[in-house]
């Protein structure tokens, strides 16, 4: 645009969705800006004034409770649809289904399709757990079964959609006295003479959905998440000044709803991982509208989780791509403060109570790694420590296939030159697929080099090329990571990535560890290579960067 003469109204923002207060702290910060750029080059009219801040804004989508009109179900002039979905009628006032999670038994999400407009339905097959049963880390292995096959490549994602756990719900809807119209029909409605935005209900395909506030809180809305910023500036419009306690109350949300007072929010939301149902047991003094919890309680999101299978992994039997395998880590995070309630991930913890033979709700994405075949021509360097291997998985897979069925490289050769890094804390905990990598290694040619960041002091395990040692000694071993092990095998990476222009695929925590790799790349280059410096190192790897030569996907 300024190439070709456009002028720039205000310098570019951008939001970071790892912070604590998601995308919206960069964005706070940038809209001043924006706004003082604006009122000098847009000043208003003489003796008109920009709204206060704490002028309650009427949203252009809010809800309505709907009138019935007679007993046949007519709605002005609209027929209600019956919420019916795998058999289970919509009368939440039924005992909702138990299932045992972490050793209680607790209620556990409706078994109801989330209408998602796009996504797949998926049968699950199995939900197994991976790590040892006395590991601290819950991590399970998902197998699904498309209802309609779906072809995809290695790097591609599945978008799980979480529901809240009906206890909850109840919970919440108690706090807020909904109980009289929890599970009455609602319209959602525009308050715009004119339509300046999407209904925040776009996504879902609604017709045959009898919407009610039960229903969005169970599937929608996301109270179990850590409320940012924003959403304590909208609560205060909402507690008056009556009485004493309300007077505290809205000057409390007043100071976790300002910007300058950065440590309150820290202390009392991110710190004890305090999620919005418990933040209004704390206000009791405040009770949302229904008519703006689409406005004022944030949307709960799916999540994507790497694609596990690949190759034929991905077939069930029809040879179609029915087949999905996901490894998802449950989030159990400890608090040290809030200690009378266990602190979860609101998608994993419903992955943790699917049970075998349960329908949901699946988004399928392609993802960003963009594998094609005629990568089979060099050999790719893959590093994926933890969950991270889950998409090298799919990979191997899928080259395997590749070199089966299109005879790119000779019998029991498919994944010669291919060298997987995976690391873990140990065999025992969380070696995953620790099983196929060793068959691979035997009979197909993969090299695979192992990390143990906490390993056992009795046995030493090291797979390259299908070969084992094991140290009889029990001589202690060191914490080795995954950079460890590219520094160990320097020789190895410099030929594969220089020599042969092989390729580098980095998956997993989007921490240390993919510069700790990048590093460790950078110098094994300037090692083996007496005439390349750090600066020329730096330029190689960039360079791979642009080519496609080196790809990460980290979360």
């Amino acid at each position: 645009m300024l190439q070709l003469g456009a002028g720039e109204v205000f310098e570019r923002g951008e939001g970071n969705e790892q912070h604590p207060e998601g995308h919206s702290a960069g964005f706070r910060e940038w809209i001043v800006g924006l706004r003082e750029k604006l009122m000098q080059s847009f000043p208003l009219a003489e003796g008109v004034t920009p709204i206060a801040d704490d002028v309650f804004l009427e949203p252009e989508w809010k809800l309505e409770l709907v009138t019935i009109h007679g007993t046949n179900g007519m709605v002005e002039g609209k027929v209600l649809p019956l919420r019916i979905a795998n058999g289970h009628k919509s009368e939440h006032s039924s005992a909702a289904s138990s299932s045992t999670i972490d050793g209680t038994t607790a209620s556990v999400p409706n078994e109801d399709i989330l209408p998602v407009k796009g996504a797949y339905s998926a049968r699950l097959l199995s939900n197994k757990r991976l790590t040892a049963p006395d590991h601290f880390q819950d991590v399970r292995l998902l197998d699904l079964h498309l209802e309609k096959p779906y072809d995809y490549c290695p790097g591609a994602v599945a978008v799980v959609y979480p529901e809240n756990f009906p206890v909850d719900v109840q919970d919440f809807i108690d706090l807020m006295a909904w109980q009289d119209f929890a599970d009455k029909p609602l319209n959602v409605i525009s308050t715009a003479s004119q339509q300046l935005s999407p209904s925040p209900l776009r996504y879902l395909d609604l017709t045959h959905t009898h919407l009610t506030l039960r229903w969005l809180l169970e599937n929608v809305l996301d109270i179990m998440s850590i409320p940012r910023r924003s959403f304590f500036a909208s609560l205060a419009h909402f507690v008056g000044t009556a009485t004493e306690d309300e007077a505290y109350q809205r000057e409390r949300l007043l100071e976790l709803a300002n910007p300058e007072l950065i440590d309150e929010l820290w202390d009392y939301t991110t710190r004890p991982k305090r999620t919005i149902l418990e933040v209004m047991m704390d206000f009791t003094m405040l009770k949302i509208p229904f008519e703006y919890v689409l406005t004022v309680l944030p949307m709960m999101k799916g999540r994507q989780f790497s694609i596990a299978s690949g190759g034929n992994l991905r077939l069930d039997g029809d040879d179609r791509s029915r087949k999905v395998e996901l490894l998802v880590a449950i989030a159990d995070p400890p608090s040290p403060i809030i200690k009378y309630r266990r602190r979860y991930g609101v998608c994993t913890r419903y992955i943790s109570s699917l049970q075998p033979g349960q329908q949901i709700t699946v988004g399928l994405q392609p993802g960003y790694l963009d594998v094609k075949v005629e990568e089979m021509q060099v050999p790719i360097l893959m590093i994926g420590p933890g969950t991270g291997v889950a998409p090298m998985r799919s990979m191997i897979y899928q080259r395997l296939a590749w070199a089966e069925t299109m005879g790119l490289r000779a019998v029991g050769k498919g994944l010669d030159g291919d060298v997987l890094i995976f690391g873990c804390r140990n065999e025992v905990a969380d070696y995953f697929f620790q099983d196929e990598w060793r068959d691979l290694a035997e009979y197909e040619g993969l090299t695979v080099w192992t990390a143990f960041s906490r390993p056992q002091n009795n046995t030493i395990a090291s797979h390259a090329n299908g070969e084992a040692a094991t140290n009889g000694d029990q001589l202690p071993q060191r914490k080795q990571y995954v950079q460890d092990k590219i520094h160990e095998h320097a020789r190895r990476v410099h030929e594969m990535l220089v020599k042969q222009k092989g390729k580098v695929y980095v998956c997993g925590s989007s921490g240390n560890m993919p510069k700790s790799v990048r590093e460790a790349i950078i110098d094994v280059l300037v090692e083996c290579d007496a005439s390349m410096a750090r600066d020329q190192a730096e330029a190689y790897v960039d360079g791979m960067e642009r080519e496609g030569r080196y790809k990460q996907e980290t979360w």
